[in-house]
């Protein structure tokens, strides 16, 4: 008997250990995961900003629009970020906060209706505070979604080691270069001095657009039509950007997708929701101009303040 109580009693610290690890993992990866800690400025300097916000910038890190450029506004992109985060967030900010945007700018591209992204929640450990995983689980049949939370909540370092590695290298990174939101396009590296760029555009490519399969149609949808429905509801100017891709990201889609075809599906999706909206196409504008570009798909801080000067001017045309 004595031999089965002692058992139970290192059974007992043994697990009180583990949880007590894990819980000290994860409260260290959600304090110093690079991504968490923009977040986190981000999230201070919104509380901070005006109640009346006159662009607010929302998505994934294609949207590199900056407002010290484009005027009074906020940028709260996160790398990513699909639009079921995009709504929560949006609808979040609208119903718990006292902040209002007159205009929001989406970036707009069929990589954002991908079969493939509307399964990619990722940053559960940021995300959790905005997302009902419960909800989203009930509204899409999938149980799977409740993993999320769990991981978000539990174990959000779980299957992120690489930010791992990546937060020890910006661990002296300075956050207060993030104004209004805006974290500065990255500029350790020109796409235009890769040698083999498109080797490097056809793996984004196939990355981002291989879940379409031959037959192209746009995947789910359906938060993206919430979010059309939060702008119609409080009355939001939504501008809808196609940010500049690299050639060799743009020839490699083209041959995956028919591109135009699911383009004009967008806008007349879009056309069907909403009567309140610009677009704006600048997915050709550095055609031959790889050195404008990070990456394949991302501008650097030279073509994202040139394509923010671009939509203040456009902006300014239809005032």
């Amino acid at each position: 008997m004595d031999r089965k109580i002692l058992f139970f009693k290192k059974l007992l610290v043994f697990v009180i250990m583990v949880i007590a690890l894990n819980a000290l993992l994860n409260i260290v990866y959600n304090r110093r995961m690079y991504y968490f800690r923009l977040s986190r400025q981000q999230d201070e300097q919104f509380e901070a900003c005006p109640d009346s916000i006159r662009y607010l910038m929302l998505g994934n890190s294609h949207n590199r629009v900056d407002p010290a450029i484009l005027g009074p506004g906020f940028s709260y992109i996160m790398p990513k970020e699909v639009y079921a985060q995009t709504y929560y967030k949006l609808k979040y900010i609208l119903e718990k906060t006292n902040k209002r945007p007159q205009n929001i700018l989406l970036s707009i591209d069929p990589v954002n209706f991908s079969p493939r992204a509307e399964n990619e929640l990722s940053f559960d450990g940021y995300w959790r505070k905005y997302l009902d995983y419960f909800e989203i689980a009930r509204e899409s049949n999938d149980p799977g979604y409740l993993l999320n939370w769990l991981s978000g909540n539990f174990f959000s370092y779980a299957g992120n080691y690489r930010y791992v590695l990546m937060s020890l290298q910006f661990r002296n990174a300075d956050m207060q270069v993030v104004k209004n939101g805006y974290i500065p396009a990255r500029d350790y590296r020109n796409f235009a001095k890769e040698r083999n760029r498109e080797a490097l555009g056809f793996e984004i490519a196939t990355v981002y657009l291989s879940s379409y399969g031959r037959n192209p149609v746009l995947g789910e949808t359906k938060y993206y039509l919430k979010i059309l429905s939060l702008c119609k509801q409080y009355r939001i100017r939504l501008i809808l950007l196609r940010m500049p891709m690299s050639d060799e990201y743009l020839k490699y889609a083209h041959r995956m997708v028919d591109l135009e075809k699911l383009d004009r599906a967008i806008v007349t999706l879009t056309r069907d929701h909403c009567n309140n909206f610009l677009l704006f196409d600048y997915r050709n504008e550095f055609h031959g101009k790889p050195g404008y570009f990070f990456n394949a798909d991302h501008v650097n801080p030279a073509g994202a303040a040139i394509i923010s000067t671009k939509i203040k001017e456009e902006l300014g045309k239809k005032q």
